[in-house]
């Protein structure tokens, strides 16, 4: 009888102490991905400070809907639009004048 009972209190203090192994894994599994999440959003909202304020909207070419791109027109379109800013194409030709044209 007494090694019986031996046997059971082993049972019971081995699956008391698998239990306590399993609590601590489990736990050092959540931990670096739980730090790892607070370390990066901490850096996203220091280093990205757009994510606070959206970006601005900007027309490339003008409104290239009502006037071909990169042409007053379109400039103006675009402004009646209330965008925040006109994206211009600007390139030199080859005697030195700037123009406004997308592709060379």
């Amino acid at each position: 009888m007494i090694g019986g009972r031996s046997r059971v209190g082993r049972r019971r203090r081995s699956s008391r102490q698998l239990r306590i192994l399993m609590a601590c894994l489990a736990f050092l599994a959540i931990l670096p991905p739980l730090f790892f999440h607070i370390r990066i959003r901490r850096i996203q909202l220091a280093k990205c400070a757009w994510l606070l304020q959206p970006p601005l909207v900007c027309a490339h070419g003008g409104d290239s809907s009502v006037a071909p791109s990169n042409t007053l027109a379109a400039y103006a379109s675009a402004l009646n639009s209330k965008v925040d800013c006109i994206e211009i194409d600007v390139s030199r030709s080859s005697d030195g004048v700037l123009f406004a044209l997308h592709d060379r």
